[in-house]
């Protein structure tokens, strides 16, 4: 089964609130008097999310874990177009966990609280059989963007460079980091930089569907035709891919920024009268169009949809 049928599976057993979202968006969203409560969680687990041995090749592996922690949802809380506010953790750890490490990814976790502004005000910690860091995120925001509000006629678009976060997997995987442009992409799987600011602006701009794309810029236009009930199409030509990763790993680019998943970027959808607006935007990037129907396609061709997903399916 794979992870967003199980989820739609669980989900079945409760109720949505009943103003606002419950499962099955980038975070919950909860109206109370003139503004959403907005609430999500995420987890990173050795083997699945990290692997030790990556601290060969970049000493400084558990401050990263500590950014990513928080960074992760971040990106959930901008693409509702909300501000963070509190986070509390919770902490699996092995009975011979390494001392140095979790102060390193303290040191990481403090350090995007003070980026993102975000108040940790709390947590647990608990012993087990696997290395796991989970922490959950409030927020606030007045208007929200949904992923189920695409219509036919929108444009697609997304806030930045697509596939260098996979580049940079690969990279570290490989186990050498010996160039500039390696680093460089190694530090954009590692130290994700979600845009509080671009969530807001969008919002405020009257955007209504938006989601990150930290599962791959593919899947997430596949979720958002889905649920908006609407087919995307992209355009090849106009996904944007980095000169780096172009460089360092020719054909194998394009699927990285259709498929690597990672970047934390912000995929959404916007009518025709807003084009002038966000094509003067040095970040955004219009790569595609909703229509009538359903299904994702690249250049009118149906998609083969691939990208990470936990248990297989």
């Amino acid at each position: 089964m794979k992870e967003f049928d199980l989820i739609e599976k669980i989900s079945r057993f409760f109720k949505s609130p009943a103003k606002g979202i419950g499962i099955g968006d980038d975070t919950a969203a909860i109206r109370s008097g003139y503004e959403y409560h907005l609430i999500t969680v995420d987890t990173l687990t050795e083997g699945t999310h990290y692997r030790k041995e990556w601290r060969k090749v970049f000493p400084h592996l558990y401050r990263s874990i500590g950014w990513k922690l928080l960074a992760v949802s971040v990106s959930d809380i901008a693409s509702m177009g909300g501000m963070p506010h509190a986070a509390v953790t919770s902490f699996t750890l092995k009975k011979d966990f390494e001392e140095g490490e979790i102060v390193e990814l303290a040191k990481g976790l403090s350090a995007a609280c003070n980026h993102f502004n975000v108040l940790l005000v709390g947590g647990d910690t608990v012993k087990g059989n696997c290395e796991a860091f989970s922490l959950t995120l409030t927020g606030k925001a007045e208007e929200i963007m949904t992923r189920s509000a695409a219509k036919p006629g929108d444009l697609v678009a997304v806030t930045g460079i697509c596939g260098d976060a996979a580049a940079g997997l690969n990279i570290i995987e490989s186990g050498k980091i010996d160039t500039i442009e390696k680093r460089k992409l190694v530090e954009r799987f590692l130290f994700p930089r979600p845009s509080i600011e671009m969530g807001k602006k969008l919002v405020l701009s009257g955007v209504k569907c938006c989601m990150d794309n930290s599962d791959g810029l593919l899947l997430t236009c596949h979720e958002i035709a889905s649920k908006s009930n609407v087919a995307v199409n992209l355009e090849s030509k106009k996904i944007p891919v980095s000169k780096e990763v172009k460089k360092l790993f020719g054909d194998k680019a394009f699927k990285f920024a259709l498929s690597g998943g990672e970047d934390f970027n912000l995929v959404f959808t916007f009518p025709e009268s807003l084009k002038s607006l966000f094509k003067k935007e040095k970040n955004v990037f219009i790569v595609g169009r909703v229509t009538e129907g359903s299904g994702t396609y690249i250049d009118g061709k149906p998609a083969q949809i691939s990208s990470f997903d936990h248990f297989g399916g």
